[in-house]
């Protein structure tokens, strides 16, 4: 079976980015790169100057949404069925993606919209700890899921256009959930390898403070990417309620919640906080 793999690029780290390149492109057929206007992106084309990589790029930031449809039209239109979505520091092991194609053999895969790997968080917990804490109950092989990150999971191209394809207005923050309830409704399934890891570190370290009773975990995200966590969240609370969220009410309350944190602890705190009125005010505006 044909596969190919895509990456969305925006201003990526170049020596993390080759390894990223050299793991996945003897493991599929095409490799595709969509540059959302990189900063370095002629550094990286210099680096990465093979035959094998096709280029789209981007004259502005179209967001990972939209970079994610680029992917999936160009696989449409080149006939492959499966594309492999990778981040642009998810390194894939030796036999990945032969793993994650092993569960379409001699199975039903008519309505497999996605297969998903077991991910593994690098800069908290390795895969042997993930194992250890599940003690007593033990992972099966392969199982339906109701939400997988599309960094490094194999997407079906004809199903996820089938639904519309990504939501470009997300932009970026909850694109992954989004799609996949959309695609639970339609009665499409996901599917995860629990015999394939993916590493996943998250882009910024986390911070630790104690907030009157609780201990609050968080980042430090720019007022921008604050705007699309907290309008994007909204919008999810507010069209898919508790399929999105067991309880609604406790999601919205760790809004508030975050609102706080924003106000007591992270720097520029005014632009943060303007960020977060204005992502609140705009969630709940928008037509569902």
């Amino acid at each position: 079976m044909k596969v190919c793999a895509g990456i969305v690029l925006y201003n990526p780290d170049l020596e993390r980015l080759i390894k990223v390149v050299d793991a996945i492109v003897p493991q599929v057929d095409q490799l595709v790169l969509v540059d959302n206007a990189s900063a370095n992106i002629g550094e990286v084309q210099s680096a990465l100057s093979s035959d094998r990589y096709v280029w789209i790029k981007n004259d502005t930031n179209l967001g990972i949404a939209r970079a994610l449809n680029q992917l999936m039209e160009f696989a449409d239109e080149s006939g492959y069925e499966w594309i492999l979505t990778l981040d642009q520091d998810g390194v894939c092991g030796d036999g990945y993606v032969e793993g994650l194609l092993a569960v379409l053999s001699g199975r039903q895969i008519s309505d497999i919209a996605m297969i998903a790997p077991l991910i593994v968080d690098r800069g908290e917990i390795d895969a042997g700890a993930f194992r250890d804490v599940s003690a007593g109950k033990p992972f099966p092989e392969i199982e339906d899921v109701c939400f997988c990150i599309t960094s490094g999971s194999l997407t079906n191209v004809k199903s996820v256009l089938a639904v519309g394809g990504f939501n470009d207005w997300f932009f970026i923050d909850e694109v992954d959930r989004e799609i996949c309830l959309r695609l639970l409704q339609k009665e499409y399934r996901l599917v995860r390898v629990n015999t394939v890891e993916l590493c996943h570190e998250h882009g910024l370290k986390t911070i630790t403070r104690r907030f009157l009773w609780k201990k609050v975990v968080y980042h430090n995200y720019t007022p921008l990417r604050v705007y699309y966590q907290t309008r994007n969240l909204v919008y999810m609370l507010r069209k898919y309620g508790s399929a999105y969220y067991p309880q609604p009410y406790k999601r919205w309350l760790r809004l508030f919640f975050a609102f706080c944190v924003k106000f007591v602890f992270e720097p520029d705190r005014i632009q943060r906080l303007k960020a977060f009125c204005k992502g609140l005010r705009d969630g709940l505006a928008v037509k569902m």
